[in-house]
């Protein structure tokens, strides 16, 4: 996406507008979720590689690149949320803590393992015991575990969220509300506004000299 003039001009004057401001979250949003996707196909594929050639490793240090370039446009992104105030507090379910069960609990195990009603299983060598030792876990449904998010509404159908710990709910004094599970997608970067204009907007919010127009 080619950068409008009046971004360039407004820039220089060390103004945000409303649109530069949802052109960057958007932008810095999807490229961030572009390398999540590519981090984990990257360790999915080089998985499957491992399991032909145990010797095989990333060389390149892909996944790594790709994990660093995420993790740097989420940071970008929430310095730009940081001139906006959340509106509530998003909760949202990822499960149920786990109990793991070890095969030499006899009947406990295989009353799980009989039924598959488990969620993961392995095994390990014990050296004490000098034998392998299978487990699984099983889900505890007396124990939802959920995920929350401060959620950013900007208007016209644009809206954000940024990941917090369930420590920090007390230091917001929000509302909280459940929500079904997020479903977050990237996009092709021709779209996109360029992320040297991004990290221009981000280098004047760091810096705390510049004014926001079209907000209220």
């Amino acid at each position: 996406m080619r950068t409008p003039c009046i971004y360039t001009k407004k820039l220089k004057e060390k103004v945000i507008t409303k649109d530069m401001l949802l052109d960057c979250l958007f932008s810095v949003n999807k490229r961030a979720k572009n390398f999540r996707d590519k981090e984990r196909e990257l360790k999915e594929k080089i998985s499957e590689m491992k399991r032909w050639n145990s010797h095989y490793y990333d060389k390149y240090h892909s996944i790594d690149k790709a994990k660093e370039k995420k993790l740097l446009y989420y940071n970008q992104k929430d310095i730009l949320l940081s001139v906006l105030s959340p509106v509530c507090i998003h909760k949202e379910k990822s499960g149920y803590s786990r109990i793991r069960i070890y095969d030499y609990e006899g009947k406990r195990y295989w009353k799980h393992v009989d039924a598959e009603d488990y969620v993961w299983a392995n095994c390990y060598y014990d050296r004490e015991m000098d034998e392998e030792v299978y487990f699984i876990d099983i889900e505890d449904k007396n124990k939802p575990q959920y995920r929350y998010y401060l959620f950013y509404d900007v208007g016209a159908d644009h809206t954000f969220h940024r990941p917090i710990l369930e420590s920090e709910l007390k230091k917001y004094n929000l509302p909280v509300k459940e929500i079904s599970e997020l479903q977050t997608y990237g996009h092709e970067i021709t779209d996109l506004i360029s992320a040297q204009f991004v990290s221009k907007v981000v280098e004047i919010i760091e810096q705390g000299e510049f004014t926001l127009e079209g907000f209220f």
